[in-house]
């Protein structure tokens, strides 16, 4: 399959070519070509089968804290570009890798694609959903086959550990590798999420390729379970074999308290399902941080 990657550095764009190591890859990457500059993106030819869009200029809540609009604001200029290029390319489809921040809070329902806003998003991601919620707008409209595929909280070896850029899992695993007596968190740790393992997300992700006919719709991929962050923090502690002292925030700082996918669509579609339990997951995790 000839494929056109965009974001190929990026942590999911280097594991989704690490699941198929056989198709014919064109890697496309911040010093390769600059998505936000119109000029340069015009330069990019080829003929695809699918062009991935795993682009982008996300992070962790420090990083939407710093930089809010911005975020907006480069991202909106960056895909509508991406879609320039599919429309001049034409490829037989358009994978589009988004995230969950494009569901507003809705208490402790499952989240079902057809919840996706467009109603108030909760303020700690509101730029990144936004922007997110621009692109599917965008590509809707553009009348090419497509796939766009929410991932919920994915985690796994290689993430990013930097505490701006890193989601849940990486940062806490610095935090814990960082401190010797106490571990600070954000929030109380009732918050549930649904994680899921890198190289899960990487083969839905490939199966959407390979899939013959689009379904030109959103869908989750995720592993439709919960666990708490007091959860997570507890079970990383364990593996680290540290004694600290954990000190939990407040509740202004638990962010949207429920956040579960519902990923019957995905097992449907792509006959999938993730198999990578939790415990397993973290423990590698761990393991690759330490080694």
């Amino acid at each position: 399959m000839k494929t056109l990657l965009l974001g190929s550095t990026g942590w999911i764009g280097s594991n989704i070519q690490k699941q198929r190591p056989d198709w014919t890859w064109t890697n496309i990457h911040s010093d390769v070509c600059d998505l936000e500059d119109e000029k340069l993106t015009e330069s990019l030819q080829g003929d695809y089968d699918v062009i991935i869009h795993s682009a982008g200029f996300f992070g962790g809540l420090p990083f939407n804290n710093r930089h809010k609009e911005n975020i907006l604001l480069r991202n909106d200029k960056m895909n509508n570009n991406i879609c320039k290029i599919v429309a001049r390319l034409k490829p037989k489809k358009f994978i589009v890798v988004s995230s969950a921040c494009v569901y507003p809070p809705h208490g402790n329902k499952i989240l079902q694609e057809s919840m996706v806003g467009p109603v108030d998003f909760h303020s700690s991601v509101k730029y990144s959903a936004l922007a997110k919620l621009n692109l599917f707008n965008l590509v809707k409209a553009m009348g090419i086959d497509f796939e766009y595929l929410i991932v919920s909280n994915a985690y796994g070896p290689g993430e990013q550990t930097d505490l701006e850029k890193s989601h849940f899992i990486g940062s806490l695993i610095t935090k814990i590798k960082d401190n010797q007596n106490k571990l600070r968190m954000f929030g109380t740790g009732i918050g549930v999420r649904d994680y899921i393992y890198i190289e899960d997300v990487a083969e839905a992700i490939c199966r959407y390729c390979e899939l013959l006919d689009a379904t030109n719709s959103i869908t989750n991929i995720s592993n439709g379970q919960g666990i708490s962050v007091k959860e997570i923090t507890e079970k990383l502690l364990a593996y680290s074999n540290k004694k600290l002292v954990v000190e939990w925030g407040t509740e202004k700082d638990d962010g949207v308290k429920y956040k579960v996918l519902d990923n019957t669509k995905m097992t449907r579609d792509i006959s999938f399902v993730p198999k990578v339990k939790i415990d397993d997951g973290l423990l590698d995790t761990w393991r690759h941080f330490i080694a």
